[in-house]
């Protein structure tokens, strides 16, 4: 059960010294005469990978940074333009959005509560109605809306009915910014011509079999109104982004080769998500408790991740001290914090949440 932070596979990890071998032969030859067209082999390729047009695509440092750029770039109207978010959005973006929401001309801020587990469809029936609310209650008529959500949540790790979500969007005249960190790697097919969301920033580090720090793909698509001329400026203004490791933008090809021949996307992805299937219901069977899904749509909310409850009593809050005490049971005692074997994991999990019960008390 690897996260965020997993080893690389040995033939990305040998291209990735390669390249940065090469670097350091001349910095100066590579960066400034060099890495430009190998960027743009990059962005070719990943363009392709997702079916988007090159011109649309750039790299940046990483999700947070360049939902960022998309939110600072809007011209805000305080008192007309409204920004709605998910109360489940990772953290970082939270704080972003709430800082764009606190200038002098900033967006009313509206949250879409979300509260797993919940159906697809109940999801896009109450994103559906908390748009029309909006703007029916809206001093602007039409108000600009801008939306900002996940494909998959991070927290827990819930796969999120997004496309259907840009089609609302679309359908409302909202602008759609699609937080797109999981993507990569845990969803097989992502054709964003069709989608066609205004926004999509994606992660290639989670779940793509690449470098565990990297420029992160940042796509606007036809649907956000660009003219050709307009696709060229936003490429050339993302060409620069500072001081960074550039050996660690070039290694996407030698992941998607190892991708390809290890099986393909859909192989890949296949297998993980019946693992994540099959073992899921496995630990909730060795914990005694559930996989976090819903009766009546069965494995709806599961991409390449699980949720399953652990069996400690709801009265036991969380809290810094007990994320504390966790993270040290796993970080320092076991030195392990995520295990490939689903059997094994419960089997720890078993004996960590009795140790936690035991250290702050089973509160009735």
């Amino acid at each position: 059960m690897v996260r965020s932070f997993g080893s690389l596979p040995n033939p990305v990890r040998s291209a990735y010294n390669t390249i940065s071998e090469e670097v350091e032969k001349n910095p100066d030859l590579f960066i400034r005469r060099h890495l430009g067209g190998k960027v743009r082999q990059v962005r070719q390729r990943l363009a392709a990978h997702l079916v988007a047009h090159e011109d649309e695509c750039v790299l940046v440092p990483n999700v947070t940074h360049g939902i960022t750029l998309v939110l600072r770039s809007f011209p805000w109207v305080a008192g007309e333009d409204i920004l709605i978010y998910t109360s489940t959005a990772f953290s970082q973006i939270k704080h972003n959005i709430s800082a764009v929401g606190g200038l002098p001309a900033g967006p009313a801020l509206s949250e879409f509560l979300l509260l797993f587990p919940e159906t697809h469809t109940s999801i896009l029936d109450r994103f559906a109605k908390h748009i029309s609310t909006i703007k029916a209650s809206a001093t602007a008529k039409p108000p600009r809306i801008v939306a900002v959500f996940d494909t998959i949540v991070s927290t827990p790790g819930v796969l999120m009915p997004w496309k259907a979500m840009v089609n609302i969007c679309r359908a409302e005249g909202v602008t759609s910014i699609v937080d797109a960190a999981h993507s990569l790697g845990q969803e097989a097919i992502v054709n964003l011509s069709e989608i066609q969301p205004d926004f999509w920033i994606g992660a290639r580090h989670n779940f793509f079999f690449d470098s565990m720090v990297l420029l992160t793909l940042s796509i606007r698509t036809a649907a956000s109104g660009s003219t050709p001329k307009e696709d060229l400026l936003f490429c050339m203004f993302h060409e620069g982004n500072g001081s960074f490791d550039v050996a660690l933008a070039l290694t996407i090809n030698a992941a998607l080769d190892f991708r390809e021949r290890i099986g393909g996307e859909e192989r890949i992805i296949d297998y993980c998500h019946n693992l994540a299937l099959v073992g899921g219901r496995r630990v909730a069977e060795i914990l005694g408790t559930e996989v976090m899904e819903m009766p009546e749509a069965p494995g709806e909310l599961i991409g390449t991740m699980v949720n399953v409850l652990l069996p400690l009593p709801s009265a036991l809050k969380p809290s810094p001290d007990v994320t504390r005490a966790f993270d040290h049971k796993l970080f320092e005692e076991r030195k392990a914090y995520a295990i490939s074997d689903f059997e094994d994991f419960a089997n720890v999990m078993l004996v960590v949440c009795k140790e936690l019960r035991d250290a702050f008390g089973d509160p009735v």
